[in-house]
């Protein structure tokens, strides 16, 4: 049995329970799965001991009721899918965490990190000024846009007050300070929404990037 067969096997047994708590929990698993990485699929199935077991104790926390282990570790049950009953004391006992673990992961870059601090240390600040870089060179986009169309309500104002001392000038002023408006409201829209869309596509990057050293991918 592999991890799309154990997912699809429990999703099934899971199918009485109502489909939020259902999602959830199969959305835990495949988690599980997906954190310990392809390497270690076949140790995660052999923890998990099968699908019915999951799904057992999934559904005895949900509706309260008793969960019989016992019954998942018999003999005849364990050799259904080529297991020793041994085995599950001998993950209690001898449990080793793989060598491709996260925290493994962790300790790995950490020390990689203190050997080539110095480079490390470059790389973040140069990250850090890019980061900020952008995000204000976008804000500055919006207070520009802002600072036009504040300029031309100001414009607009000055020429209603200049209408009746010198009436062409007057209508000049107001027409220019109705363009200022116009291209400011536009281009401060148009820079907000721009700032919507970047300013999380930023975040959601760094936390990729940030992700991928322990997880091998983004998300």
């Amino acid at each position: 049995m592999n991890r799309m067969e154990f997912m699809a096997e429990l999703e099934r047994l899971l199918a009485g329970m109502p489909a939020e708590e259902r999602q959830a929990a199969v959305q835990y698993y495949a988690d599980y799965f997906a954190d310990a990485g392809v390497e270690n699929e076949s140790e995660v199935i052999k923890e998990l001991v099968s699908p019915e077991k999951v799904a057992a104790s999934i559904k005895a926390d949900y509706y309260g009721t008793e969960f019989n282990e016992e019954k998942f570790d018999q003999k005849a049950y364990m050799e259904k899918y080529g297991r020793r009953s041994s085995d599950t004391e001998d993950r209690g006992t001898q449990k080793k965490q793989p060598w491709s673990s996260n925290g493994l992961k962790v300790l790995l870059i950490i020390l990689i990190a203190i050997v080539v601090w110095p480079v490390t240390l470059a790389i973040v600040c140069v990250v850090f000024a890019l980061a900020i870089a952008a995000v204000s060179v976008f804000a500055s986009l919006v207070i520009a846009s802002a600072a036009v169309l504040a300029a031309g309500i100001i414009t607009v104002i000055v020429g209603f007050a200049l209408i009746f001392a010198i009436p062409p000038a007057a209508l000049i002023t107001i027409g220019i300070g109705l363009l200022l408006s116009v291209f400011g409201l536009i281009a401060t829209v148009g820079t907000v929404k721009l700032c919507i869309i970047v300013y999380p596509a930023m975040l959601r990057g760094f936390v990729n990037l940030c992700r991928r050293p322990l997880y091998g991918k983004a998300v």
